[in-house]
């Protein structure tokens, strides 16, 4: 009787403590199993139930820190866990660990102040306008950033742009906009792109220009280390 109570006490410490273990222990297997590309900061909770704030790391740039906590719960059909915070991340997500961590379509959006995180020239730029980064399987990411603007530039509207990032490959492009992006990084090759902006526009965009590169016959070279 002694020991099965002694057996009894022993699963019922081992329930208790795997129940409690603090959400920094989630912290702690998502940014093993991400290499460090998604961090949560500051975790508060349970590790099945909690909030923290989520740093994103993308191509070797500067860490992104996005705004308010995000929570998480058990999502069980995968096993995994939801991931949701009202109101920038407008589509929640589930990760979950299939030969390696996965995550369900989801989409965020941010305002387009966020990249001066990142570092120049983002923090010279000041950029307005809105960021939306979205994925629906772990082969491809798409970030879009519409109504660009920077105060650099008196043109209410630089344009609409789009980065699409695949493994071993990461695209530059313009929807739209009298500035045009474009360019693409390979597999160990830098990212190399070119600015330039349309005729009528020249002298409104002369600023926002001289920022993102050098330039040579009115196209700037954008170069930037992923």
């Amino acid at each position: 009787m002694t020991s099965r109570r002694t057996v009894a006490l022993v699963l019922i410490s081992l329930m208790v403590g795997v129940v409690t273990a603090p959400a920094s222990l989630l912290a702690s297997a998502v940014a093993h199993l991400s290499d460090r590309r998604f961090v949560l900061a500051d975790a508060e909770g349970f590790w099945w139930r909690g909030s923290a704030w989520l740093t994103v790391a993308i191509a070797k740039q500067p860490a992104l820190t996005l705004p308010g906590r995000i929570e998480w719960t058990p999502e069980i059909s995968l096993p995994g866990f939801r991931f949701e915070g009202k109101p920038w991340i407008s589509v929640p997500f589930s990760a979950y660990w299939r030969r390696g961590l996965a995550l369900t379509a989801g989409e965020i959006r941010l305002p387009a102040d966020a990249l001066q995180q990142l570092g120049p020239p983002f923090t010279l730029l000041r950029p307005t306008g809105k960021l939306t980064a979205r994925w629906d399987n772990g082969e491809q990411l798409v970030i879009e950033w519409l109504d660009a603007a920077s105060v650099l530039s008196p043109l209410p509207k630089l344009g609409d742009y789009r980065l699409t990032l695949r493994p071993g490959h990461l695209s530059l492009a313009t929807i739209s906009g009298p500035l045009h992006l474009d360019g693409e990084a390979l597999p160990d090759k830098p990212f190399h792109g070119k600015a330039y902006s349309a005729p009528e526009s020249a002298e409104k965009l002369a600023g926002v220009l001289n920022i993102l590169g050098p330039s040579h016959q009115g196209v700037t070279t954008l170069q930037f280390k992923r």
